[in-house]
């Protein structure tokens, strides 16, 4: 393995937070004790930036606390502080700006997270368990006709269940043998695409060599299939790669 595993200092969202020295003097006296604004009024445009603030943190909410590496909760954690930290704040010198900052800042992390998605096991265990479910208590589709003329058969219900046995059992342990890709891509910073890159191919490569993860992907393209076959997508070109007979 390279050493890309080194981790690196990433920003996680736009440093927006200004010192905190910087506040003012609201806080407490010598005696220990706060003193009051010297006007109980807040400004409409105070209110407004306020407002504004709180639609994004609703966005956000528990973002922090989801469990699946590829949600890269530590970021959230930071992104969230942002958030919070402008929610009660009563400057509004350029809020609109640095909202719509934040808002970029939390899109990418958003699509990065989404990039992940496939390496990460628990996340598809979560993501089948339904379908699967439901597949287990319906007849099996009926055999469909591909591009090239063979049959394309819908796994069975053991096949599926099998799989998903598979899944089950085996996928803390495929995200655990990434650990180290999901340290390090919880510390990269986002807008340099070359790190970015350079981190997907070291989990890419971790999860090819992962026996683990190799034995839930294998699981997860039988339940794929039987996703397919339910929505009536059996027999369409991604599936001719492995024709029934």
């Amino acid at each position: 393995m390279s050493g890309r595993w080194v981790s690196v200092t990433g920003a996680v969202a736009i440093a927006l937070l200004p010192a905190l020295a910087a506040c003012g003097g609201n806080g407490p006296g010598s005696d220990g004790t706060a003193h009051p604004p010297a006007s109980s009024t807040v400004p409409q445009s105070v209110k407004d930036c306020q407002d504004q603030w709180h639609d994004v943190a609703e966005s956000v909410l528990g973002l922090d606390q989801d469990t699946n590496p590829s949600s890269l909760a530590s970021r959230w954690t930071t992104v969230i502080a942002t958030v919070d930290y402008y929610r009660t704040s009563t400057e509004v010198k350029d809020c609109q700006a640095t909202i719509e900052a934040q808002q970029q800042a939390i899109t990418a992390l958003r699509q990065f997270s989404e990039r992940l998605r496939p390496y990460d096991m628990t996340y598809q265990l979560d993501r089948v368990r339904a379908a699967v479910d439901l597949y287990l208590h319906d007849p099996v589709p009926s055999p469909a006709k591909g591009t090239n003329g063979h049959r394309v058969k819908a796994p069975t219900h053991a096949q599926v269940a099998a799989a998903l046995a598979t899944l089950t059992a085996e996928a803390a342990a495929a995200n655990a043998d990434l650990q180290p890709g999901w340290d390090h891509l919880a510390s990269i910073t986002l807008e340099d695409a070359s790190t970015v890159s350079d981190a997907l191919d070291d989990l890419d490569a971790l999860a090819q060599a992962g026996e683990h993860w190799t034995r839930c992907q294998q699981a997860l393209q039988v339940i794929v299939s039987a996703e397919r076959a339910q929505e009536g997508l059996l027999g369409s070109p991604e599936d001719q790669a492995s024709p029934a007979s």
